[in-house]
């Protein structure tokens, strides 16, 4: 919350990419790219909700799976 309002993060993750398909699933230091964001944005403690927005089933699985709303 800021100033008595809740905040909701919405973390935009594509499956197609021209330059690197599947980008937000490939892994990076272990783990998959769009962790890192929703980890960043779970953490942090002005944020309420995070929502990822997606046109892919895997990368909404693997938001749930990492405590984000897919």
């Amino acid at each position: 919350m800021i100033n008595d309002k809740r905040v909701l993060a919405i973390i935009p993750a594509r499956v197609g990419s021209k330059r690197v398909p599947k980008k937000n699933i490939q892994n990076l230091g272990g783990k998959p790219l769009i962790n890192w964001t929703i980890e960043a944005s779970l953490s942090s403690k002005y944020i309420d909700k995070t929502y990822v927005s997606t046109d892919s089933g895997i990368i909404s699985r693997v938001a749930a799976e990492r405590g984000a709303t897919a």
